[in-house]
């Protein structure tokens, strides 16, 4: 069903204090559809002249006719008047939230418990929060790594607050995640740009992840240009360098490694309002190689988040959401114990990286076995899918370690 101009018109006719912009846009509506399909446009003209309308030469009487409408729906108000019109207020309830938050589960609880509302106003900003709902989910939900979720709660309020905004500058963001391979760093990375940006922290949600060879070039000079092409890539976002301590060495520092360290410690402070830099790896590596090198880097990062290791419980809590994320399930609902993951721990050093190949390689073990066999068998794990996948990874370590490039050599 059309709906005619003029019935839009009338709703306005006793309203006061409309905004400027739907006032205009009204005008423009009146003004559009009398020049330019209104001379002949019964439902903005009316019935009564819709069979009256003749060529040209019933213009002086549209004229009129409009002339006459328009007297009876006039908005009488300068440009001035309008803009100096109150705004439309709006009577708020205050609600006062008082608890405790120690944990990211406290967060969640605030969501879920108060809505987002025009007329409601809160202590804390509870629409904030609701931007960040789903990255607040998917950290607390991670296995593991209690430490590390109450480091960026901490950060996160902060943050929130704008506690780390002085009179003329901010404070550093820059973050070190420090801790084994496989334990989530980049995953934890990835969460902490997508939520700063939505809260303002950032001003875009832009994450690049690079390593040692996207930083440093072949011949000098040209480190300092590829170092500074990349951190101004991620100017209103996050740069996560993996593996930061593969930048430096223990002993001698090579000058192409002092160009990048150099080139990036002094963005860490021109670029400190507009940039969030989070390094990643073993801790006391770190500290030998990378903060080695340059004794202003120390400083710059403020934020340290260690990860803890996972224990065998925690170990095969994720071996089985991977299996249940990629569609498999087990034969048997208790086929899987917790001995033995306990009596394998020592085995899987890179955790959740090791979680992904043993699933990989079990998977191999179960097509052999399954081999032309009904499909109701098919993509559930047995007992000694898992004992044989485990041999097969236990030999895929051993090829690795004899292949592993020393530490130390990079170029």
């Amino acid at each position: 069903m059309t709906t005619k101009l003029i019935d839009i018109l009338d709703k306005y006719r006793d309203k006061q204090n409309i905004k400027y912009k739907e006032f205009s846009v009204l005008l423009n509506a009146i003004e559009h559809d009398y020049l330019e399909t209104g001379l002949f446009n019964d439902y903005f003209l009316g019935k009564n002249l819709a069979n009256d309308l003749g060529p040209f030469d019933n213009i002086a009487m549209l004229k009129n006719s409009y002339n006459i409408w328009k007297s009876t729906h006039e908005f009488d108000m300068s440009l001035n008047e309008l803009l100096s019109l109150p705004s439309e207020v709006i009577n708020k309830t205050k609600v006062q939230i008082d608890t405790e938050i120690n944990t990211l589960s406290d967060l969640l609880d605030i969501i879920e418990k108060y809505e987002c509302k025009a007329d409601i106003e809160y202590n804390i900003d509870v629409k904030l929060l609701h931007n960040i709902k789903s990255e607040l989910t998917q950290l607390n939900n991670m296995i593991g790594m209690e430490n590390v979720k109450k480091s960026v709660l901490d950060q996160l309020i902060y943050f929130m607050q704008d506690l780390h905004i002085n009179k003329k500058t901010s404070e550093y963001k820059h973050t070190v995640i420090a801790g084994p391979p496989g334990t989530g760093k980049t995953e934890v990375a990835k969460i902490i740009g997508a939520m700063y940006s939505k809260v303002g922290i950032l001003k875009k949600n832009h994450f690049k992840k690079v390593t040692r060879s996207d930083l440093i070039a072949g011949y000098l000079g040209q480190t300092a240009i590829k170092t500074r092409k990349v951190i101004d890539e991620c100017i209103g976002g996050v740069l996560f360098i993996d593996e930061a301590y593969s930048l430096a060495n223990e002993t001698d520092i090579d000058i192409f490694s002092k160009e990048c360290i150099d080139t990036l410690c002094e963005a860490l402070s021109d670029q400190k309002d507009n940039l969030m830099v989070i390094i990643a790896g073993y801790e006391t590596e770190l500290q030998n190689t990378f903060f080695k090198a340059n004794r202003g880097l120390d400083s710059r990062f403020m934020w340290r988040f260690v990860m803890d290791d996972y224990t065998y419980k925690e170990m095969m809590a994720i071996f089985k959401k991977k299996v249940l994320d990629e569609g498999w399930e087990f034969l048997e609902e208790n086929a899987l114990k917790e001995i033995w993951f306990r009596e394998k721990k020592d085995e899987f050093k890179n955790f959740g990286r090791d979680m992904e190949q043993l699933l990989s390689c079990v998977k191999i073990k179960h097509g052999r076995r399954v081999y032309g066999k009904s499909s109701d068998v098919k993509k559930k794990i047995t007992i000694d899918d898992m004992n044989n996948g485990y041999l097969l990874f236990q030999q895929n370590q051993k090829k690795e370690k004899k292949s592993a490039v020393p530490y130390g050599v990079y170029i």
